[in-house]
Order: structure tokens, then sequence, then C-alpha cells
């Protein structure tokens, strides 16, 4: 079974090739130009940067190129929304969030600018920063955000919210779980879809028991519950339309934003019990934006990340998503019990042992054990 694991470790190998391959770094023609034009940039007044940037976009030819694991219904209307706003074209490659890490490292190891700009999920952009690739952004658009939300050289753009989701037609008002504990319950047995990547979902619901007085054992007790259960999938959004035809009675995990826009489409799915008000404790997971430094379009680059953490933040909530600053009219979290992600545990050297363990635990529900 492939999970964020073997990703993570090729990006390691891949960029330990092109950084230390000789002994020595290569420094490409667009990353001198990117440098320039980014140094250019940050050395005005914060209220002079933006229209620099515009001037600086303008000679570029008004071209960005975006890398994303947004889906693309979503991705598209942010990319109108910017080019409407800035009259810069937007190209758009979409992916789930370790194939866009691939494909930024693969051309990182070849010496070619593909992305001028990612957005994609935490792990994927720290593994980005961890290898050196993107650039330092200094705008005021990182004013509006929260310090808990700035990491080495990229910004959280909004967040995720992991929690459970139901098909209403098939699991009925009495039988809605109230805890991830209930996940282990029998009569769930064969009614629950789990998502072959979501280690730092299995991370922070293993972290939160533990803070929370259960033991070891008792934790161990639980997942081994939930995995007989359970089935996996691969995707999000694969995994809710399965839920939305009611081939599937539960997810153990989804984001919270696919199934409010599932169900505004009609799906008989949602998040939230009855009541209206949800006691899972909501785990925000911060997605983010970074600049490439050898991008081709580096001005338009420095636009995108800050009309993202400004303008786009509007964008984001118009289309139900959770941004990572205060927009008024923002309802994504209502009804939810938000707990802080833990992303000092997501963050340090041992990390990529979380996918090992979660990879383990679901070669049982994988093999029907």
């Amino acid at each position: 079974m492939r999970t964020r694991t073997t990703t993570l470790a090729l990006a390691g190998l891949l960029v330990a090739t092109v950084t230390t391959g000789c002994g020595n770094a290569v420094t490409t023609a667009s990353e001198v130009k990117a440098d320039g034009a980014y140094a250019q940039i940050a050395g005005l007044p914060k209220d002079q940067q933006v229209a620099k940037a515009e001037e600086l976009a303008r000679k570029e030819g008004r071209t960005l190129s975006l890398y994303t694991s947004m889906t693309a219904d979503i991705a598209t209307p942010i990319a109108q929304a910017f080019e409407k706003q800035y009259g810069i074209h937007v190209s758009v490659f979409r992916g789930n969030s370790e194939t866009v890490l691939q494909r930024a490292l693969q051309e990182a190891q070849a010496g070619k600018a593909g992305a001028d700009t990612v957005e994609t999920n935490f792990a994927e952009m720290a593994a980005l920063s961890d290898n050196d690739l993107l650039a330092d952004f200094n705008g005021s658009a990182l004013d509006k955000v929260d310090p808990t939300a700035r990491f080495p050289h990229w910004t959280a753009s909004r967040l995720n919210v992991f929690q459970p989701a139901w098909n209403t037609d098939l699991i009925k008002p009495a039988d809605e779980p109230h805890s991830w504990e209930d996940l282990a319950l029998p009569k769930y047995k064969g009614k629950i879809t789990l998502e072959v990547s979501d280690s730092d979902w299995f991370e922070n619901v293993t972290k939160y028991w533990l803070d929370h007085g259960k033991s070891q054992d008792q934790v161990d007790t639980l997942w081994k519950g939930i995995v007989a259960n359970s089935k996996v999938a691969k995707g999000h959004t694969t995994m809710m339309q399965f839920l939305s035809a009611g081939q599937s009675p539960m997810e153990a995990m989804n984001y919270t934003y696919i199934t409010v826009r599932a169900a505004q489409k009609g799906a008989p799915v949602t998040h939230l019990p009855e009541s209206g008000v949800s006691k899972i404790p909501a785990f925000g997971r911060p997605n983010g934006v970074g600049m490439i430094k050898n991008a081709r379009h580096p001005a338009s680059a420095w636009l995108f990340y800050h009309w993202l953490l400004t303008d786009g933040q509007k964008e984001l909530v118009k289309l139900g998503l959770t941004p990572s600053t205060k927009v008024p009219g923002d309802k994504s979290l209502k009804g939810l019990t938000l707990v802080p992600f833990d992303v000092e545990g997501l963050s340090d050297k041992d990390a990529a042992t979380w996918d090992k363990k979660y990879d383990a635990l679901l070669r049982g529900a994988a093999t029907g054990k």
C-alpha cells in the first residue's frame, strides 16, 4: 500500500540529488532572475510592494503557473478571481498533494522551473520548505495572519477541517457518531471508509486521546476496532462520491468543506449531528501557499501569495472553505468544536513514523482481516 511515506521519502532522495550532487548546488538562470524580482519587491516599503509586483508582472507577460491540490471546483474559481483582479492568466496543474510535491521536486532535480507558486497540504509544503525550494515573503498580507499560521517560507492560506461524514439515508440520527471513539463501535461493522494517506488525522486523534487520559493500550484497542469496521479508499473526493451515492454509509474522516459542498449539491450527506452541534474534536490542518525560488514569473507568484492571504480569503469563504484569517461572514466552523492541529508533532524529523504506523494499521482493513 502506498501512503505519503513513499512520496516524502522520494522527496528527500530527489532534492539530495539536486543540492548535494558534486558538492555544489546548481543555480539556474531563472533562479537568478527570480531572486532579483523577489529582492526588488521585498526591499520596498510594504505599501509600495503590490504596485512594484504588478509592474514586474506586466514585464513577465502576465502569466502564472499554479500547482495545487485544491479540487477542480475550487481551483478554477480561485484562478479566475485572481485573473480578474490582476489580469494575470493562471495555468493550473491540479493533483493530490503527493503528486504536486513529486512533480515540483522532479522539476527541481531537472533544473526546470515549472511552478511559480504552490498551494497544497501542510506536510507537502513543509517538505518543499525543508528542501529549500521556496522563497521568502515579507508582504503586508502577513499582518492579517496569526503567528501560528506562519511557517518557514510559506503561510497557511486555509484550513482543512477533519470530521467524520455520513450518508443521512443510511445513518439515522439515533446512530450518528458523537466521538472519534464511536467509530470503533460494533454497530458500524462494515460501514466505515478510511482514506489510505490520512496519517496526519491518525496522528492527531492518537495524540488527542493520549493527552486526554487514555493509555497506549486503550488507544491501540480503539484503532483496531475502527479498522475492523472499515474498508479503505484513495482520495477524499472519491470517497465523497461513494458516500453521496450510498455506496458507503460513513467516512471515518473527510474535510468538512467537501461534505458541505456535496450537501449543497443535493447529496444526503453531513458532518453534523441532528442537533447541528458536533462535540467531536475538529482538527483544522493548515494548507498553505509558497513561492518557488526559481519561478519563471516571480512577480506574479508574489502577487498570488499576497492576494490569497487578502482578497483571496473572501473568495475561499464564498466557496465554503475555512480561511486562515478572520473574514466577515465565514460560517465554515459553525457547529464545530475546533481543537489545535498538532503542527509540531508532524514537523519534526520523526514525522514519517506516523505514516508507517498508519500504513501498518491499515493493512488489516485492506485485506479484510
